[in-house]
C-alpha cells in the first residue's frame, strides 16, 4: 500500500504493551503503556493513541497511513496457563477414548516418583469415540460411521462445549473421514470451534497429534474473540488496513486465518524478538547468539547460529506437547514483577507468581503489596532508566514491601533486595544453561544479546556467571519484539510424514525418488506466493530410534542420490553435536519432510528516533559488592560513540538501565548498540574470538 506507508507493531504483554512505529523515511518510533488483563485490546488503543501522539499524529491520521498492523499476543499462553480456555470435547477413534489421557506413560522428571503431568485439557467424560479406521498405509478398513457420530455430537451439545478437536488414528495419510466429521459437527453444532487434526498437525504420533489438536480447540475460542473485539475495536477508529498475526514461527498470518490455527499463536509475543536480532549481530559479524528477553512477567531465552534462530517441533508450552513448528524459546517465570516469598522453612522465593500489570510492582503505586524483583532493583539503585507513560517507580513503597519481607526472613531491607536479585539472577542461569546444553552448546562461545525492560538490568551478572565475554544491547531493547515484528516475515509450514503410506516396513534407508515426489506434492499443496523463498527440511533418525533431529536438507533443483547422501552426512554431524556420538553405520530413515514458504517482509533496516534530548549526567548509589557506592549514570544516547568507557555505570535508556558493575567496559556503536565486556580485554579482541566461532545452524 504505497499510500499507506506507515506499519505498525505491537506487542501485547503481562505487564507493559510495546508498540512501534515504522515511517516511509525508515524512522522508527517506539511507546511502551501498561497492559490490560481484563481487556487487553484497551492497553492496544490506548498504546495507538501514545504512538499517534510521539508521531506528531492525530490518531485517526495516523491509522489512515497505515497500511499494516502487527499483533504480537499472549492471549493463548494466558488461556493455557492460566486454565481458562474454552471448554472442548474430543472426537476420536473406537478404542483410542485414552490416548491423551495416558500420555506417553512417562514422567516429566524421572527423578521425581511424585511428578505427575498437568491436567488434561478435556477430561475424560468429554471425550467421544467413533467407529472408523485406516490402517498404517492409509487404507480405510472401518467407514466412517456417521450415526454414530451424530449421536457424539448431540452429547457435546447437552455437555455445553465451545470447542471440539477431532482426531482420528492415521489421519495424517488420508483426511477424508476427519473432514466429513468436521461436516456432520459444523451441521450438528452450530458456532462450536472445530479443530482437525489433518489441518492441524498432519504427521505421525498419535498422542502428540491429539494433544496439539486439543490444545489448538482449548484456545482457538478465546483468541477468536479477542481478534474479532479487536476488529471491531480498530474498524471504529477508521482503520482499513491490513492486520497480521505474529505466530509462534516468527512469521506472520493473516488475522482472518488465525484463530483457524490458534495454536501457532503461543509464542506469539517473544516470537518477534529474532527478526530484530538477525540485524544487530549481522552487524558486529558475530555468528552464534544467545537472546534473552526479561519482560515484566517471564524471561525468555533462545539461541541463534548464523542470525536464524532455531525450529522446534517438540515443545511443551505448560506441559501439553505441540508437534507444530516454534521457535525453540524456552520461558520461565523470571520477571521484573516476579514475586519474593518466604517459603514455610524460611528460605526465598521468587516468581513463578508475578505482581503483573494489575497490581504491578508494589514501587508503581498501583496497589502492590509485595516484594518484586523491580523493587528490589529500585533498592538497589539500579533502575535510572524510564519506564514507560511517565510512570516514576516510588523507593518507598518498594522499601515498605522489601521490608516485609525481610522480616519473613530474618534479614534487613537492603539485605532482602539483595538477597531477591541474586535469587531471580539464579533461575535465569540456570535456564541459560540448560538452553545451551540441551544444543551441546558452550555459552563461552557465545554473545548475549539482552532485551526486555529487565534483560539489560540483570544481563552482565548472567554473563559474568556463564563465562560469556559479550553482552549485547540493541537500540530500542525494552521494545525488541515489537521492533522484531515490524520485520516479521510471512511464513507457513507445511509436512508430509513418509512413514508408511504402503512402504516395505523392512526396508532401511532413504528413497530419493520418494523423497522427490513428496517434496514436489508440498510444494504444489503449499501454493506458494511466486516471491516466496522456499526452505526444505527432513525429520531424520536413526532406524530403531524414538525421536529425530530436523535438519536442513540440501538446496537442489530435484533430489539424487548425492542430495541424499548430503542430508545423511549433515543428520551425522548434527547428531555428534546434540548427543556427542554419532552411528555411520546405522541406516537413517526420514521420518517427516517439512517445508517452510517464507514471503521476506519490505520493511527497511532502522533505528530507533531519539526520545528528546539526552538526559545530564549524574551520580547515584548503587549496590555492587555487596556495598553501596556512588555510580555514575549515563544517558546511553550522549555517550560518544565507539569510546571505550569503564565501569561501573548505569546507563539510562528509554524503557531499561544498562547495568555495568565493576571489573567492565563498554562502547556504544554507531548504530546505537552498547557493548559491554570485561574491563581486561579490547572490543576488537572479544568480537575476533566470537568470529572465529562457526556452528552449524541450531535445529
Amino acid at each position: 500500500m504505497s499510500d499507506r506507508p506507515y506499519r505498525i507493531a505491537v506487542d501485547v504483554g503481562g505487564t507493559f504493551t510495546d508498540l512501534a512505529l515504522l515511517g516511509p523515511d525508515g524512522v522508527e518510533l517506539d511507546h511502551k503503556t501498561g497492559s490490560t488483563p481484563a481487556e487487553p485490546a484497551d492497553g492496544l488503543v490506548a498504546g495507538l493513541g501514545g504512538l499517534a501522539a510521539r508521531a506528531g499524529l492525530p490518531l485517526a491520521e495516523l491509522l489512515g497511513r497505515t497500511g499494516v498492523l502487527v499483533h504480537g499476543t499472549t492471549i493463548t499462553t494466558n488461556a493455557l496457563v492460566t486454565g481458562t480456555g474454552a471448554r472442548t470435547g474430543l472426537l476420536t477413534t473406537h478404542g483410542l477414548r485414552d490416548v491423551l489421557l495416558a500420555r506417553q506413560g512417562s514422567r516429566a522428571d524421572q527423578f521425581d516418583s511424585r511428578s505427575a503431568p498437568p491436567p488434561p485439557l478435556v477430561p475424560r467424560h468429554l471425550i467421544e469415540t467413533v467407529r472408523e479406521r485406516l490402517d498404517r498405509t492409509g487404507e480405510v478398513t472401518t467407514p466412517l460411521d456417521e450415526d454414530g457420530l451424530r449421536r457424539a455430537a448431540r452429547r457435546f451439545a447437552a455437555a455445553g462445549v465451545a470447542s471440539v478437536a477431532v482426531c482420528f488414528a492415521f489421519s495424517y495419510l488420508d483426511g477424508a473421514h476427519e473432514r466429513r466429521a468436521a461436516e456432520i459437527l459444523a451441521a450438528e453444532l452450530p458456532g462450536v470451534f472445530l479443530s482437525v487434526s489433518s489441518r492441524v498437525a498432519p504427521e505421525v504420533r498419535l498422542f502428540e497429534r491429539t494433544s496439539t489438536t486439543v490444545l489448538n480447540a482449548y484456545v482457538g475460542p478465546v483468541l477468536r474473540d479477542h481478534l474479532d473485539r479487536l476488529a471491531g475495536r480498530l474498524t471504529a477508529l477508521g482503520y482499513t488496513g491490513e492486520v497480521l498475526i505474529v505466530q509462534s514461527n516468527g512469521g506472520v498470518v493473516a488475522l482472518e486465518r488465525a484463530a483457524e490455527r490458534a495454536v501457532n499463536t503461543l509464542l506469539s509475543g517473544p516470537a518477534g524478538a529474532p527478526a530484530a536480532v538477525r540485524d544487530v549481530v549481522a552487524e558486529l559479524g558475530v555468528p552464534e547468539a544467545m537472546t534473552i528477553d526479561m519482560g515484566g512477567t517471564s524471561f525468555e531465552v533462545s539461541l541463534s547460529s548464523g542470525g536464524a534462530t532455531g525450529i522446534t517441533t517438540r515443545a511443551e508450552p505448560a506441559g501439553h506437547p505441540v508437534s507444530v513448528p516454534m521457535l525453540d524459546i524456552a520461558t520461565i517465570g523470571a520477571g521484573g514483577g516476579s514475586i519474593g516469598r518466604a517459603t514455610a522453612g524460611g528460605l526465598l522465593r521468587v516468581g513463578p507468581e508475578s505482581a503483573g500489570a494489575d497490581p504491578g510492582p508494589a514501587s508503581y503505586g498501583r496497589g502492590g503489596r509485595e516484594a518484586t524483583v523491580t523493587d528490589a532493583d529500585l533498592l538497589l539503585g539500579y533502575l535510572a532508566g524510564g519506564f514507560g507513560e511517565g510512570l516514576v517507580p516510588s523507593a518507598a513503597l518498594a522499601g515498605r514491601a522489601v521490608e516485609a519481607l525481610g522480616r519473613d526472613l530474618g534479614l534487613g531491607t537492603v539485605e532482602t533486595a539483595a538477597g531477591v536479585h541474586r535469587a531471580v539472577n539464579a533461575a535465569m542461569a540456570d535456564s541459560l544453561r540448560l538452553a545451551t546444553a540441551r544444543h551441546g552448546l558452550d555459552p563461552a562461545r557465545l554473545a548475549l544479546v539482552a532485551a526486555g525492560g529487565a534483560g539489560p538490568v540483570h544481563a552482565v551478572e548472567l554473563a559474568r556467571d556463564l563465562g560469556i565475554a559479550l553482552v549485547v544491547v540493541p537500540a530500542g531493547a525494552s521494545v525488541l519484539c515489537a521492533r522484531g515484528m515490524l520485520r516479521a516475515d510471512l511464513v507457513s509450514y507445511h509436512v508430509r510424514t513418509l512413514l508408511g503410506r504402503g512402504r516395505d516396513p523392512r526396508a532401511t534407508g532413504v528413497d530419493a525418488a520418494e523423497v522427490d515426489a513428496a517434496f514436489a506434492a508440498l510444494e504444489s499443496g503449499a501454493k506458494a506466493d511466486p516471491a516466496a523463498e522456499l526452505t526444505r527440511l527432513a525429520d531424520v533418525r536413526y532406524v530403531g530410534q524414538v525421536h529425530e533431529i530436523t535438519v536442513p536438507f540440501p538446496s537442489v533443483p530435484s533430489v539424487d542420490a548425492a542430495a541424499v547422501a548430503g542430508l545423511v552426512e549433515r543428520f551425522h554431524r548434527l547428531h555428534d553435536r546434540l548427543y556427542g556420538f554419532a552411528q555411520p553405520e546405522v541406516p537413517v530413515e526420514v521420518v517427516n519432510l517439512r517445508l517452510e514458504a517464507r514471503v521476506p517482509t519490505a520493511a527497511p533496516r532502522s533505528a530507533p528516533a531519539p526520545s528528546g534530548p539526552p538526559e545530564p549526567d549524574g551520580v547515584r548509589r548503587a549496590w555492587f559488592d555487596g556495598a553501596f557506592h556512588e555510580v555514575p549514570v549515563r544517558d546511553v544516547r550522549s555517550v560518544p560513540v565507539d569510546e571505550r568507557q569503564e565501569g561501573p555505570a548505569l546507563l539510562a535508556g528509554a524503557g531499561t538501565t544498562i547495568v555495568v558493575p565493576p571489573g567492565f567496559a563498554f562502547e556504544v556503536t554507531a548504530s546505537g548498540t552498547t557493548l559491554v565486556f570485561a574491563a581486561d580485554r579490547e572490543r576488537a579482541e572479544v568480537l575476533a574470538a566470537l568470529r572465529e566461532t562457526r556452528l552449524e545452524a541450531v535445529r
